[in-house]
Order: structure tokens, then C-alpha cells, then sequence
């Protein structure tokens, strides 16, 4: 009896070790490989991610500390981009599946427009976890195709699905833009009051220049430049609210204007040199933008020069558009720091 009991115990134990290896060892060899789960919920612990388009453009987004990104290990990340595209890594999901009859059309249309996308882990971000090719939008404009691929061996999985986010009407190929300038964080000021250890603006009339030098907490001196005589009596209040206008200052866009070099060559309207309390200097050449040709409509004047966007190199390096909606409060001259009755 006691010899049958065995027995029935140890078939039991075989019987569970084989469910296991059977069921959950293999539900868990297979995790992260099912053709319909494309969203990387953890993305805390994304390290990388990698994209590329059919016109063989690629782009790295890598994860250096905290919430800190770069984009090919060039320049910093702009924060609402990467925020949106982790946002969309982490929701999204198969909205339903493709009529079997046209998947062929379907992984055609994305074999030749579409963005792999490679999702890596890792300390450096070495493990890659998941892949797929972000396509077109659906004819409502309220899905976006998609075809998960086996991150192990890079195969095509065989089934398309159509995609979106839960409460987002929309789709979602805009998202996973392949373009380093879209990328890049475009702050070019970013700095309290207390962070500023001087700032100096230049014109072409050395009566509008002046300098700004932060000598202890709360306390300024504002002189002319070229001459270095010092204005009397200016108003404080003005310099501190004058400073805060540097908390946070971008640009528009990278210029891709044919005429960069002789621009660069002409004589700027305004230098800005801004030191920070580590020594920082950040050097700023503005120059005059041709008027667009709709000038005329859209105010009513014929403007020789665009009233709303000038030209600026930024440490000899970075050409680009801004806007007098965002930079015009910083050009001012001596007078306004004067005291108002």
C-alpha cells in the first residue's frame, strides 16, 4: 500500500514538473515575442532607442541620467518630444487585427514607408527588447499600422496590426520622427537671476550697448561697453526683472538658408555675450531676416527686413531662426534700466 502511495506521489510530481516546463516555462521563454503586444510598459528602463526610415536616415535617442536624453551623442533632447514618445512606447496598443487578404499589401506598403523602431535596456543599453516598424496612417486617421519584429533574430513577425493609444483620436507615425534638428533641445537661455554673472549687448550703436555684471546678491553694475562710463542711478528693480527674461529662451529652427555664409559675413545687429555664475559664456550674433514676401498682406507695409524673426549664430556654430516674440524683450537699451516718473 504504502509502495502504491509512493508511487502515486511521484507521478503527481512528474505530472507538475511537466505542466510547468509546459506552460509557464514556455509562456515565459516567449515573453515580449507575441506579434500583438507592442508596448514597453517599464520605460524607466529604457536606456536606448534607435530609429531609422526607408530612406536610410537613422537616429539614437540615448538616456544619460535620470530624465536626461541625446540624440546621436550630439546634443541634449527636447523634453516634450521624448516624453511624448515614451508616453506612446508605453501605450500603445493593437486596436484590432488586419483582414488576412491584405497583409501582403500592408507589410509592402511598409517595407518601403515606414520607421523601425529598436527599443534597447540595459546598463548600456545593450539588451534589445523590442522592435517594429511604425507605418502609415489608416484612411479615418485614427490608426497607425504597425508589424512587430522578433527582437532575438530581427525576423518579420507574419501579422500587421492597426495601432493607437486608449482616448487619443489620431495616429501615431508623427511621433517616431527620424531627424536630428527635431530632436534637439532648442534652449539657448535657461537660467534663474542668481546664475548670472553678467550679460553684455552690443549694437551697431554703441550708445545702445550696455553691460550688466552681478557684483554680489542683488547688487549690479550697468556701464556702456566700449566707453566702460557706468549709468547713475539706474533702477535695480529693472536689472532683477530684467534677468528673469533668461529663464528660459529657445530658438525656432535650424536655417537652412543657401545665403549662411555672406549673412555671417555682414555685420551683425546686436552681440550677446552671457556668463554664467561657472564661467559659461554663451556668444550670440543676431542679423537681420529679409522680409517674407507675404510681408505686405498679412500687416500692410512693406517691410524691407521680417518683423517677426531674425537670424542668429549661436557660439559659431548653431545657424538658426528666432523669434522677436521670444528674444524682443532681452534687446533693449540703457534706457530701460533708467528710473521711470
Amino acid at each position: 500500500m504504502k509502495k502504491n502511495r509512493g508511487t502515486l506521489i511521484a507521478v503527481i510530481v512528474l505530472l507538475l514538473i511537466s505542466v510547468y516546463f509546459l506552460f509557464f516555462k514556455n509562456s515565459f521563454s516567449t515573453l515580449g515575442l507575441k506579434d500583438n503586444e507592442f508596448a514597453v510598459t517599464d520605460t524607466a528602463a529604457i536606456t536606448k532607442i534607435v530609429m531609422a526610415d526607408m530612406q536610410g536616415k537613422q537616429m539614437t535617442l540615448t538616456r544619460i541620467s535620470g530624465g536626461q536624453w541625446k540624440v546621436n551623442n550630439k546634443y541634449g533632447v527636447r523634453s516634450d518630444a521624448i516624453n511624448t514618445l515614451l508616453y506612446t512606447i508605453k501605450m500603445v496598443t493593437v486596436k484590432t487585427p488586419i483582414d488576412p487578404h491584405i497583409w501582403d499589401h500592408i507589410i509592402k506598403g511598409l517595407a518601403t514607408n515606414s520607421t523601425k523602431v529598436d527599443i534597447y535596456t540595459g546598463g548600456k543599453g545593450d539588451e534589445k527588447i523590442k522592435s517594429y516598424y511604425v507605418g502609415d496612417q489608416t484612411n479615418d486617421h485614427m490608426g497607425t499600422y504597425m508589424l512587430q519584429v522578433n527582437p532575438r533574430n530581427d525576423e518579420n513577425m507574419k501579422q500587421p496590426y492597426i495601432t493607437y493609444i486608449p482616448g487619443f483620436d489620431g495616429f501615431l507615425s508623427t511621433r517616431y520622427f527620424v531627424s536630428e534638428d527635431g530632436w534637439r533641445d532648442r534652449t539657448v537661455f535657461r537660467y534663474y537671476p542668481n546664475e548670472i554673472k553678467s550679460i553684455t549687448l552690443n549694437y551697431a550703436l554703441p550708445d545702445h550697448s550696455f553691460t550688466i555684471t552681478a557684483i554680489a546678491k542683488n547688487k549690479y553694475t550697468v556701464e556702456n561697453p566700449v566707453t566702460h562710463q557706468a549709468l547713475a542711478n539706474f533702477d535695480t528693480m529693472a536689472v532683477r526683472q530684467y534677468l528673469t527674461y533668461y529663464q528660459f529662451v529657445s530658438w525656432e529652427a535650424v536655417s537652412t538658408i543657401d545665403k549662411k555664409d555672406s549673412i555671417i559675413g555682414s555685420t551683425p545687429i546686436c552681440i550677446m555675450d552671457v556668463k554664467d555664475t561657472l564661467g559659461n559664456l554663451t556668444n550670440i550674433r543676431l542679423y537681420n531676416r529679409k522680409a517674407p514676401e507675404n510681408a505686405i498682406a498679412k500687416y500692410g507695409k512693406d517691410y524691407k527686413y521680417d518683423p517677426d524673426r531674425l537670424y542668429a549664430l549661436i557660439n559659431g556654430k548653431d545657424f538658426v531662426l528666432i523669434q522677436y516674440f521670444v528674444f524682443g524683450k532681452l534687446l533693449q537699451d540703457p534706457s530701460y534700466f533708467v528710473h521711470k516718473r
